[in-house]
């Protein structure tokens, strides 16, 4: 049941707050990153204003390619898992478990894409050994490799093959220094022009997840490469200088990810939320490394021991990384806020802190003044992040609905990004970021689900409406979580995998953990492709198309047409994801100069495209409904 409470403030969301309890108290997170705690149910948050233009997909129901009662795919940033070939093929891994709740069988999930369909749901894992976190990636011509962790001594497991999508595996292992073989975690990626250089970095255990402290951290962060299918390492178990003791007491697990790489450029991203922020980046396949700071820390040595830490503005863990073809770094994470100031109390943070913040190279690094301690900034219109294009998005408003309850998982309201930046048709730059959302309007009375949903931006610090990929009739109760995007564009095309259920949270943790075992799936979805806004060289010379005027508009809207020679004349209208929803065909047309009509008064407030089409000419045009 939704609560609806008769609060009014000129934000577009505000807080009911309760005296006897505080939707904004702390609560604890605890470094151990396998016992996570509680997050209880708070006071709602009410939504005063109208609906916001946020685009529905309208599509069908899931695509789903596996299952998986073993639900929890990463403790916060995830890793590579899902991969588009240059063929149009694909390959998506997950961590699969059927026999709760032990989980012995718990392994790699796998599926495979031919061109025409998905495989059959897999049945087994793809290792013989009890494994978790899978990366995937291309590996030789045609090939494909997984690599994940056991958690025992026998550290990873590779699992190969020559050709995708067929054949039997082949396995190999990798341990960490001596002393500390067990190191888990891992993410790989793989570059090269065939991708046979496999690129490793993977977490030696901390003192709370039983290991012991190496090389001055308590828990730390190892690089390995290897270019030929791990018969040799160079460098091995290597702590990079900028993620080293001379930097961080200690590295978080999990809060690292790697980028999809481009040519020689490599980079991954840490973040633990609190610590700095870190990109290492190579321009030479892993020889040399430059260190990126995109958050500079008030404490880079924090532990959560301390107790000397004021409410800080931060982010959750959730971090994601991608290069663009100019060879520049992209990062997103979750906004979330932190206080220590009691060291018999431990870490803690606001569960309800909101914001995904964006960064890229060249941008000022981001700090908790600029991030603010604020959980819910009252306009972010008027915010750091949004004047300076660095808030890439928030939660959005739902009539008069409220969050009756967020479920723990250690990510803000807005979190677990995934990055993809590539080139239009003509060349701009895309920033397509896509993330899970606590979503207003959407609970089971307890809890509200998580949805994924989208935004676009052309490199110039503004971002399309919101796209609530799952806010559709098939999703009124599901919970969608961990998305997974391929950084590898092919044919414009942007898909994504994730994994749903019906119940908020996840069954392992925390203590007690969310809800009983329940059968996940993993879910394929298509996001794209956005449609490329500029015109045809052959267009330029043979008609003229305006921007729409007037721009933006309610109602009627007019583009006129300067033709050099008779032509056919067609113009099409389509959402932001591609749905075509107006098509008019006017015929053939004289030279010299044309005003066509857009009637939008049946449109809602938002961004859509339109396309003139002058005989094998076409112009793309972006406007604006109010």
């Amino acid at each position: 049941m939704k609560k609806i409470l008769s609060l009014s403030l000129s934000i577009g969301f505000a807080l009911a707050v309760h005296a006897q309890v505080n939707q904004l108290k702390p609560q604890p997170r605890l470094s151990k990153i396998t016992e996570k705690a509680v997050v209880g149910n708070n006071d709602p948050i009410v939504f005063t204003t109208e609906i916001n233009p946020t685009a529905a997909s309208n599509r069908a129901a899931d695509v789903v390619i596996g299952e998986t009662w073993y639900d929890l795919q990463s403790n916060s940033s995830m890793a590579q898992r899902f991969w588009v070939f240059d063929d149009g093929t694909m390959g998506a891994t997950w961590t699969r478990g059927m026999n709760a709740t032990a989980y012995a069988d718990r392994g790699s999930g796998y599926n495979y894409y031919d061109g025409t369909s998905w495989g059959p749901w897999p049945t087994e894992r793809v290792e013989d050994v009890r494994t978790g976190w899978p990366s995937y990636a291309p590996y030789g011509v045609n090939g494909e490799i997984i690599c994940s962790h056991t958690f025992t001594d026998a550290g990873l497991v590779f699992s190969w093959r020559e050709n995708k999508g067929e054949g039997d595996w082949n396995y190999f292992n990798f341990v960490g220094p001596t002393g500390h073989e067990g190191i888990a975690w891992p993410r790989m990626i793989t570059s090269g022009e065939n991708h046979d250089i496999i690129h490793l970095i993977a977490n030696i255990k901390s003192t709370v997840n039983g290991g012991t402290p190496y090389e001055g951290q308590d828990g730390a962060l190892s690089y390995s490469r290897s270019s030929d299918g791990g018969l040799t390492w160079d460098p091995q178990n290597v702590i990079l200088e900028g993620v080293s003791a001379d930097y961080f007491s200690g590295i978080d697990a999990d809060s690292y990810a790697w980028a999809a790489p481009q040519g020689n450029t490599i980079a991954f991203v840490y973040f633990s939320g609190i610590t700095d922020g870190v990109v290492m980046k190579s321009d030479d396949g892993g020889d040399n490394w430059e260190r990126l700071l995109f958050y500079e820390s008030p404490l880079p040595f924090f532990t959560g021991e301390e107790g000397n830490l004021p409410k800080c503005g931060g982010g959750d863990g959730y971090n994601a990384v991608a290069i663009d073809d100019d060879g520049l770094v992209h990062v997103a994470f979750g906004r979330q806020i932190h206080i220590d100031e009691d060291p018999a109390a431990g870490w803690n943070y606001y569960p309800y802190s909101d914001g995904l913040v964006y960064w890229k190279e060249g941008m000022d690094a981001l700090d908790t003044a600029k991030i603010t301690a604020d959980i819910l900034p009252e306009d972010w219109s008027e915010h750091y992040l949004y004047l300076n294009g660095n808030l890439a998005a928030y939660t959005q408003p739902h009539g008069n609905d409220t969050i009756v309850g967020v479920v723990y998982y250690g990510a803000s309201l807005t979190s677990m990004p995934q990055l993809v930046v590539y080139g239009d048709n003509n060349g701009k730059k895309i920033i397509n970021i896509n993330y899970s959302a606590v979503s207003v309007g959407y609970d089971n009375s307890e809890f509200n689900f998580r949805h994924i949903w989208g935004r676009f931006s052309e490199d110039d610090g503004n971002w399309s409406q919101f796209i609530d990929y799952t806010g559709d009739v098939f999703h009124i109760f599901s919970e969608c979580v961990y998305p997974t995007v391929s950084q590898n564009i092919v044919n414009q095309k942007i898909a994504l995998i994730y994994q749903s259920d019906n119940m908020p949270g996840t069954s392992i943790q925390p203590t007690p953990p969310a809800h009983d075992p329940l059968l996940n799936t993993i879910v394929y979805l298509p996001v794209g492709p956005f449609i490329a806004v500029g015109e045809s060289e052959e267009g330029i010379s043979q008609c003229e198309i305006s921007q729409n005027f007037p721009n933006p508009f309610n109602g009627v809207t007019y583009v006129e047409v300067s033709l050099n020679k008779t032509s056919n004349v067609s113009l099409e209208v389509y959402t932001l994801t591609g749905q075509k929803i107006v098509a008019n065909d006017y015929g053939l047309k004289s030279t010299g100069n044309h005003t066509l009509k857009i009637d939008g008064s049946q449109l809602t407030t938002g961004v859509y495209f339109y396309t003139v089409t002058a005989g094998q000419n076409k112009v793309t045009r972006k406007m604006m409904v109010e």
